[in-house]
């Protein structure tokens, strides 16, 4: 019987001598890769942090140029040289190295200057002739209604952004397209009267000098003959005629939907411009701390009228402008009865809207320089009311002046500030 010697554990392993150094090496290799990975990504990490925290300073940079733009346009910071000329949309685009020391150059934003804005360019967006963009500069009638204005932010490690912003020149956007307008639906006669012969001069010529000439009245179409008998002098109804008011042009307009202001379309759209709670006129006064339940309150307001500045004044309720020497400018909306007694004067838009009644009473002298909207109707109502009879009579004593002034007129849309309609970056 043959025996078999035993084979010792040692001999059966000859073969796998060394796995032990490979297995630690290839584990060394794994530890090794994953680290680098980890280091890999710990470094991209903090660049892209880094990258990412210099394109939000750029963009910051170009928020900052946006919003000093923004401040020269609505006079919060001088003209230069200080006192020199207003910056205007119109002197923004043609004059713009008088209006301001940040055109066209890099300013700092922080104290390291490691971010700085630069204004690239100001524009009329409306403007669509390209060859010559400065052509209608050389016009006395061109006032731009709308700015792009483009902003380049710079940051650091040569990052940059680039923003821009659509200003519009008017807070309040409305067509003005006569002296005074008047819509009347009732069916009822349009009490009017001028007073004597030369107690009233109304005059569509712009104030202002621009050429432009508007219609002195604009009512409805039944309103038409008795108007224009008053404005020749007559009767409304074309009896005992005499020496006519000094009105120019000598003849009134017809309201239709070409020359209707959006506001005066219907009634609807009266109360939604006077009551809407988001962008009404009512709401936008609130918002401005220019509202104001009395007459009184506001000409005690310590911004009054406007005699030192521009403002829009809201009164839900009667005003009484005057005697004395009141004065006032900006945008005034009444909802009750209007009355101008003895001296005053006004630059900007007058809104008798709600009861729609403007008398005039007392001696002296008085103007408005600018535009008139005068509408009968309720706050609330059905959606197919129609407008009221409108009361405008100027017969109360006294000489007054009504005359457009297209200058007056866009300062009193333009009380609040600039709108920015849009931004983005490009």
């Amino acid at each position: 019987m043959r025996s078999q010697k035993p084979t010792l554990l040692h001999a059966t392993r000859a073969g796998e001598r060394g796995a032990a150094l490979i297995t630690a090496v290839l584990l060394s290799l794994m530890l090794l890769a994953a680290g680098g990975i980890l280091i890999l990504t710990s470094t991209m990490t903090s660049l892209t942090a880094r990258d990412s925290t210099a394109e939000m300073q750029a963009y910051y940079g170009a928020e900052a140029g946006v919003s000093r733009v923004l401040q020269v346009l609505r006079g919060n910071i001088d003209s230069a040289p200080t006192g020199g000329t207003k910056a205007t949309f119109h002197n923004v685009l043609c004059s713009r190295e008088l209006w301001t020391s940040i055109s066209g150059n890099e300013i700092s934003v922080t104290d390291d200057d490691s971010v700085r804005f630069k204004v690239i360019s100001i524009a009329d967006p409306d403007n669509t002739d390209l060859v010559t963009p400065l052509k209608k500069c050389e016009q006395a009638t061109y006032k731009p209604d709308r700015l792009r204005i483009r902003v380049l932010g710079m940051g650091p490690g040569n990052s940059q952004k680039k923003m821009e912003v659509v200003v519009n020149n008017h807070t309040l956007d409305y067509a003005v397209n006569a002296v005074v307008t008047a819509p009347n639906e009732s069916g009822n006669p349009f009490p009017f009267d001028l007073g004597d012969s030369n107690q009233v001069t109304t005059s569509g010529v712009d104030f202002s000098g621009s050429g432009a000439t508007l219609p002195p009245f604009a009512i409805s179409g039944t309103d038409y003959n008795s108007v224009n008998n008053v404005i020749d002098g007559c009767d409304p109804d074309g009896s005992n005629c005499g020496n006519g008011p000094n009105v120019t042009p000598g003849n009134p307009e017809v309201l239709v939907p070409g020359n209707t202001p959006s506001f005066l379309q219907s009634v609807e759209s009266a109360r939604s411009f006077l009551y809407d709670p988001e962008k009404g006129m009512m709401q936008t006064a609130k918002n401005q701390g220019r509202y104001f339940t009395t007459g009184d309150a506001a000409k005690a307001s310590p911004g009054g009228l406007g005699a030192a500045h521009e403002v829009f004044t809201f009164v839900d309720g009667d005003l009484v402008i005057g005697p004395g020497n009141p004065s006032g400018q900006g945008t005034l909306v009444v909802t009750g009865t209007l009355t101008l007694n003895g001296n005053f004067n006004w630059n900007g838009v007058i809104m008798v809207l709600g009861a729609g009644k403007v008398y005039r009473s007392g001696g002296g002298t008085g103007s408005v320089y600018g535009a008139m909207f005068i509408a009968n109707f309720a706050p609330t109502g059905a959606s197919t009311d129609k407008f009221g009879q409108p009361v405008f009579d100027m017969s109360g004593g006294g000489n007054s002046k009504l005359q457009y002034s297209s200058d007056a007129v866009n300062m009193a849309k333009g009380v609040g500030g600039h709108s920015v309609k849009a931004v983005r970056e490009y």
